[in-house]
């Protein structure tokens, strides 16, 4: 099976990206997020996207490749709750889906 992140070319590097638009934009659809603009920033171990809307700022959206699993991101998030609670620390928030993950 190949993997979604496999990009050792050029070729494969532009279908990488192409399959990673569809999949942040099905995404974004997960969440109530009235979007105008999806603007790619990185590929690295994610794929990285600024989701800018008129009325409720910007998003970070990362997509993982099949080698982060559910949990592994989980921590992440509970981790980066715990840093919110630092003062004069500023570090992103997650937002939880439609349906509450």
């Amino acid at each position: 099976m190949k993997s979604f992140f496999d990009f050792d070319t050029e070729e494969t590097r532009k279908s990488l990206l192409s399959r990673a638009r569809n999949v942040a934009l099905s995404a974004i659809q997960q969440y109530e997020v009235e979007w105008n603009c999806i603007r790619f920033i990185q590929l690295s171990d994610t794929v990285t996207y600024k989701i800018e809307t008129d009325t409720m700022g910007s998003y970070l959206l990362r997509i993982h490749s099949e080698r982060v699993n559910k949990e592994e991101i989980l921590s992440e998030l509970v981790f980066l709750n715990g840093l919110r609670k630092v003062q004069d620390l500023v570090v992103p928030e997650g937002i939880r889906s439609r349906c509450g993950s």
